[in-house]
């Protein structure tokens, strides 16, 4: 039996339509902890700046990605001074770019 190499641990569990989401999220979700963890905010403050309940942060915080959408995540990288673009430069490629615009 040949070992099979996967882009992610998701797309091993999941179909590809899904475990590319949830590895989306999951990138996200470890983005906006580790800006969480720079600032040394506790989950007060950081609930506080997303405008968020405490629970929401703890839940990101734990990787609960389930209990969030992408957009949601989007909003709170917006919210850190960050500006997300898409872009389809070709019929076969499409790009994500997430730049920090803003020291927040």
């Amino acid at each position: 039996m040949s070992l099979k190499f996967h882009p992610s641990p998701f797309h091993a569990t999941h179909a590809p339509e899904i475990a590319n989401k949830i590895a989306m999220k999951m990138d996200l979700s470890i983005m906006i902890a580790k800006l969480i963890r720079q600032n040394s905010w506790t989950q007060g403050q950081a609930a506080k700046f997303l405008g968020i309940t405490q629970s929401r942060v703890s839940d990101l915080m734990n990787a609960k990605i389930e209990k969030f959408t992408i957009d949601t995540m989007m909003d709170m990288l917006e919210k850190f001074g960050f500006k997300i673009e898409f872009s389809m430069p070709t019929d076969n490629h499409a790009a994500i770019s997430i730049d920090r615009t803003v020291n927040a």
